[in-house]
């Protein structure tokens, strides 16, 4: 679990029964912080890369992390397709209420020139009488460490 530079409470932990319900209770999170997908890997071809986060910083860690994934895993393939990643399926209620509000979300997570590709395909998507060409790529479990730098 992650918690904020100097929000640590240690006081609230005790020993014996329902020690690990205590410290879960003082070193857990709230509610939940879509930025941890983006820091926590499997060592799969679909995991985020491996980094090391310091305490003091981690919010902008976090940040670095989700940037850097979105930015490698989202795809936008024509006018009116957008391809996400199978993460960003599985927790989708960490981040939004629903689909078409996580293609919003991913909108405004990407940069400049890919922002605007993206926010035109999902606009035509939403006109379109179709359903919308979001596809999901497929999780890849083959094994593979990335390390950011």
């Amino acid at each position: 679990c992650l918690c904020l530079c100097g929000q640590v409470n240690p006081k609230g932990v005790k020993s014996g029964n329902g020690a690990a319900a205590a410290a879960r209770g003082v070193f857990g999170l709230d509610w939940p912080e879509p930025s941890v997908t983006f820091a926590l890997s499997c060592g799969s071809w679909s995991s985020p890369a491996v980094r090391v986060y310091t305490a003091c910083h981690v919010e902008e860690e976090l940040e670095a992390a989700k940037r850097d994934y979105l930015q490698a895993a989202v795809g936008v393939s024509t006018a009116t397709s957008i391809s996400i990643p199978k993460l960003l399926h599985w927790y989708l209620l960490d981040f939004t209420k629903d689909v078409s509000s996580l293609m919003d979300w991913v909108c405004l997570q990407l940069p400049g020139e890919r922002r605007r590709h993206a926010v035109e395909a999902v606009e035509a998507s939403r006109r379109s009488p179709s359903p919308p060409p979001i596809q999901v790529v497929p999780y890849e479990f083959r094994f593979r460490y990335l390390l950011a730098t």
